[in-house]
């Protein structure tokens, strides 16, 4: 109603003008929305619900959230893969192969810090057995290596050398013979 009114109670919303061309007005009527535009409106916060809902993981005050790292990224990922191969979801495509860039970027950070797969490994619940789960273990790195893919990592085996490595560096820094843990961060710098 507002908008069929606009034009004759207030003129166009906005005059553009450059010099040496004529004027052009853009009646309020040209920003009336359909129902087409409301679906594109429906669809991206469908899109945009994705990344909420994965943010609200880490949203916990009183329970640490690191250990869901990985497992959040990778529900993301997925959900947004098949919204690319969605027909409901072509125009928007593009943005989504934007957003899933600027997440594997991301992903791809987690092999460079450690500490995600110690506090998943650490979890009580899940261990080393949510590594094996989606990436395999030793049997399902050879049959890729078998289908042909000589790049195949072992991701069970990169886990427990992750493991290792840390457990090597901690001896190095706890004091031979000590029985009680000092609450001096400084003591154990060198793991970080």
């Amino acid at each position: 109603m507002f908008v069929k009114s606009a034009d004759e109670l207030f003129g166009p919303i906005t005059t553009i003008w450059h010099p040496g061309s004529p004027a052009k007005h853009i009646p309020w009527t040209a920003f009336t929305i359909g129902p087409v535009d409301w679906e594109h409106v429906n669809t991206t916060r469908n899109i945009i619900s994705d990344a909420n809902n994965i943010q609200q993981y880490f949203s916990l005050e009183l329970q640490p959230t690191l250990w869901q790292a990985i497992m959040v990224v990778e529900e993301l990922q997925t959900a947004w893969e098949a919204k690319c191969d969605d027909l409901k979801y072509a125009l928007f495509k593009p943005a989504i192969e934007g957003g899933l860039d600027k997440v594997n970027k991301y992903y791809r950070r987690f092999d460079e810090k450690p500490i995600y797969v110690l506090a998943l490994v650490l979890h009580p619940y899940y261990k080393l057995d949510y590594i094996k789960m989606p990436w395999g273990g030793p049997k399902e790195h050879e049959l890729e290596r078998a289908a042909g893919n000589l790049n195949a990592v072992n991701w069970h085996n990169e886990a427990l050398k992750i493991i290792e490595k840390t457990m090597q560096d901690y001896s190095k820094c706890v004091p031979t013979g000590a029985t009680t843990c000092s609450s001096s961060p400084s003591q154990y710098a060198c793991l970080y």
